[in-house]
């Protein structure tokens, strides 16, 4: 990695300088030339030929998406204004053409880049509903490979076909993800498992496609300069590799079990480390409702505020209080089914993981609690100890929500017009939301892709709960459990918050209930202007 880094380095300066355009293109076409013969000219093997030439590729390929969406937005949009009748059909097709050639994209690169489109699709509350509704088939329906992969990969790693490891194997994929793909068996002792089968090219390819992705984000940030997102890269690459290791995903998933088993909602299925090793993982085969059906899930009975409390709590624990945060809770990974009368939550797919430190997720609790209560000064103190000067576009990312246009006041569920003030305002604010992204601890990252995504499930289930209060309550939980509760007195004193806490999450709740319903009646009355406009213009001034 480190041998590929300097010519992209050399190339973003360059970029950057006072040189005149024409010659920085000049010196872009060389250098991208060049890094292309460099990711061939540097290996030696065949099949490191083969990869190094399929990841030129992925690069043309992915080139060639960037430029024809660049092209049809500019070309589409000439002479179209946010007045005319037809805009909103007309954008509505172009962002559709748009997620098509991106979904397309990913499915044929495959590994790290499906793995980007997941990111896209848990941030519904800035993209376009057409980029949303067509990424999301990246989360679970990704391009199977063909069988003779499958048999490669038992061979090598094995040495026999998995017929001859298992008493029962259907080759055929129950599901194809980013990075494996999953198949039904049955154990020499009978028992019904899920086997995740890893690509056989990913570890082989994981450098040259992080190679091509930094030229990609270089390329971006020299056209975009306010959209520069390669001081993340680092940061993914690690993340990827803990992906691509099924022996840690094994032992994250049994601690995650063992950190939530007094929630007897969450269940995790047990590991089989027989058949298990760093590119195979067997676990126990769960069926279950995928979380994101809510046609069925209504079908069948269950409570969408049930499942939604549960999962904010859930993974709100893990948030606030375990500090072992996992990172890609995306609906592919999250089913619902019925145990004991009560629904219950499994959680799949423990590949990735990010840990907090106590001291982290001490202030990110307060911030929490300030942030419910719009406690202005520990919104400050708390974000300034997690490293963040901008304490309200800090509460903003954790929230999702536009608080500094509705004066901190937090709901359960934002109207369209609120959607599409977040969608302008991230727009509009794009610079100041990554000077506060690389101000915050990198830990925290992985934490606001979390409640991005589980925010997403939310919302695409009408947003039946208000999620706020219950990450406050865990929140709340973590600070009070922080302090030293060895005297009696303290406990007494810990209890007395908690309840005070309880009494005035109440009263906040109630006060926002009757002020918005006050307001309805007297914008119906015409006693008062009309709210979502209001929020619109205000919107407009920030």
């Amino acid at each position: 990695m480190t041998s590929i880094r300097w010519p992209i380095c050399l190339l973003r300066k360059y970029l950057t300088s006072s040189t005149k355009n024409k010659h920085r293109k000049y010196l872009f076409t060389g250098v991208t030339t060049g890094l292309a013969a460099v990711t061939i000219g540097n290996v030696s093997r065949d099949d490191q030929i083969v990869m190094g030439s399929r990841g030129i590729l992925r690069f043309i390929r992915t080139m060639r998406i960037g430029l024809t969406i660049s092209l049809d937005y500019y070309f589409s949009m000439l002479g179209l204004s946010e007045g005319s009748p037809n805009y909103e059909f007309m954008m509505s097709r172009i962002h559709q053409r748009s997620a098509e050639r991106i979904r397309d994209g990913c499915l044929y690169n495959g590994g790290t880049y499906i793995k980007l489109g997941q990111g896209l699709v848990s941030m519904s509350h800035i993209l376009p509903k057409e980029y949303i509704q067509t990424l999301k088939v990246l989360q679970d329906k990704c391009l199977s490979r063909e069988k003779e992969e499958l048999y490669q990969v038992f061979q090598q790693d094995f040495g026999m076909k998995p017929e001859e490891l298992f008493e029962t194997f259907d080759a055929t994929p129950l599901a194809a993800a980013s990075i494996a793909q999953v198949f039904l068996a049955t154990t020499k002792e009978g028992q019904k498992v899920a086997v995740k089968v890893q690509y056989k090219d990913l570890q082989k390819r994981l450098d040259s496609d992080v190679m091509m992705i930094n030229i990609h984000l270089a390329i971006g940030a020299w056209l975009h300069p306010k959209v520069d997102f390669t001081w993340i890269l680092n940061d993914f690459v690690e993340a990827l590799k803990q992906e691509l290791d099924f022996v840690n995903e094994g032992h994250n998933g049994e601690r995650c079990a063992r950190e939530l088993a007094h929630l007897k909602y969450v269940y995790v299925p047990k590991i089989f480390w027989k058949y298990t090793n760093t590119r195979v993982l067997v676990t126990e085969f769960v069926e279950g409702i995928k979380i994101s059906d809510v046609q069925k899930l209504k079908e069948n009975g269950f409570s969408l505020a049930d499942i939604n409390n549960k999962l904010f709590e859930a993974f709100g624990h893990q948030i606030f209080q375990t500090g072992f945060v996992h990172a890609d809770p995306h609906p592919g990974n999250v089913l619902i089914r019925r145990r004991n009368g009560r629904s219950e939550i499994i959680i799949l797919d423990h590949g990735l993981y990010q840990k907090i430190s106590k001291e982290q997720r001490t202030a990110l609790s307060h911030l929490w609690k300030a942030i419910v209560f719009r406690d202005h000064n520990n919104m400050k103190t708390y974000s300034k100890a997690l490293g963040v000067d901008d304490y309200a576009m800090f509460a903003e990312i954790l929230t999702q929500a536009p608080l500094r246009s509705t004066g901190f006041k937090l709901k359960a569920a934002l109207t369209k017009q609120e959607e599409e003030v977040m969608r302008k305002l991230a727009g509009e604010r794009f610079d100041q939301i990554v000077e506060c992204l690389q101000q915050m601890p990198r830990s925290l990252l992985l934490v606001i892709r979390n409640l991005n995504t589980i925010r997403a499930i939310s919302y695409d289930h009408g947003c039946p709960i208000d999620r706020y209060s219950v990450l406050a309550r865990m929140a709340t939980k973590a600070a009070f459990e922080s302090e030293d509760k060895k005297v009696l007195k303290r406990k007494i004193i810990v209890f007395l918050k908690r309840l005070w806490f309880e009494i005035n999450l109440l009263i906040a709740k109630m006060l926002i209930y009757w002020r918005t319903l006050l307001l309805r009646i007297l914008c119906i009355t015409g006693l008062a202007p009309d709210m979502n406009a209001f929020i619109e213009n205000t919107a407009r001034k920030l």
